[in-house]
């Protein structure tokens, strides 16, 4: 019997020490990073398969990583940094993997998908000239097949050209950017609440001059540079109740329900 605790002390150990390990790691790397596959940590650090499914179950726990079925384990669990002036910024996580991260299912109705010109508002969030090229998509958004928000996503032409050669429908905008070394992430957010016009009444499903959330995003890469400029409009009702629940629940997570991106 002895034994057999001495055992599962160092197991417990083992995995305990990989998770200060991994966090001593990963502390200097870009938000959002990758973590090897669970074979390659069993060799890289030396522990068994259990030690690492342990440890990651740990870590995904106390918010320090992300983990998608097929695609693998992110780290998210660099400190926020503090805004130094009256515009909140926060670390961003974006709406898909928000999402995900809460076990539901999210896709996209594409409406357009096209290089355009900056126009001065797009230009001014961007830091370009007013008429530079911009990849410019917009997108309806679902949760769990019900519509949730109409979102206009602005990125620099020539930071990532690639862009329009994917199609955005269950794809995220953001990891496809981190795939290409554009790594979101800081996001200032604006939140106003107007009444909605003709078109987007009709896309979201409202009554004429309903009220509608619209949420303004300027995304910063690892660099503190803009990489892309948001407009999300979706139902204020909504929006209002979304954020009054996760109140209830923990006040710091609500921008997790404002990140419509």
């Amino acid at each position: 019997m002895k034994g057999k605790n001495d055992m599962a002390r160092k197991t417990e150990l083992l995995y305990m020490k990989l998770c200060h390990q991994l966090m001593i790691d990963y502390q200097n790397k870009p938000y959002y990073s990758p973590l090897p596959g669970e074979r390659e940590l069993c060799e890289i650090y030396k522990v068994s398969r259990p030690t690492v499914r342990k440890a990651l179950e740990v870590l995904e726990s106390e918010g320090c990583i992300v983990r998608f079925a097929g695609k693998g384990a992110f780290f998210i669990g660099n400190k926020q940094e503090e805004s130094e002036d009256e515009n909140p910024v926060s670390t961003n996580i974006a709406f898909y993997n928000q999402v995900r991260l809460r076990g539901d299912y999210t896709r996209s109705k594409v409406l357009s998908q096209k290089v355009e010109t900056a126009d001065q508002e797009v230009a001014e969030a961007l830091q370009i000239r007013q008429g530079d090229r911009v990849f410019y998509l917009e997108r309806l958004r679902y949760i769990n097949e019900e519509l949730w928000s109409i979102s206009d996503a602005y990125i620099t032409y020539e930071k990532c050209p690639e862009l329009m050669e994917y199609d955005f429908t269950e794809r995220s905008l953001h990891n496809t950017l981190s795939n290409y070394g554009h790594v979101p992430s800081k996001a200032k957010r604006h939140l106003t609440i107007r009444k909605a016009d003709d078109y987007e009444s009709f896309n979201l499903g409202l009554e004429k001059d309903a009220p509608v959330c619209v949420a303004k995003t300027v995304t910063m890469d690892t660099t503190g540079k803009p990489l892309e400029y948001s407009v999300s409009r979706s139902d204020a009702y909504r929006m209002s109740i979304e954020l009054v629940q996760q109140n209830k629940i923990k006040a710091d997570e609500t921008a997790a329900y404002t990140n419509i991106m």
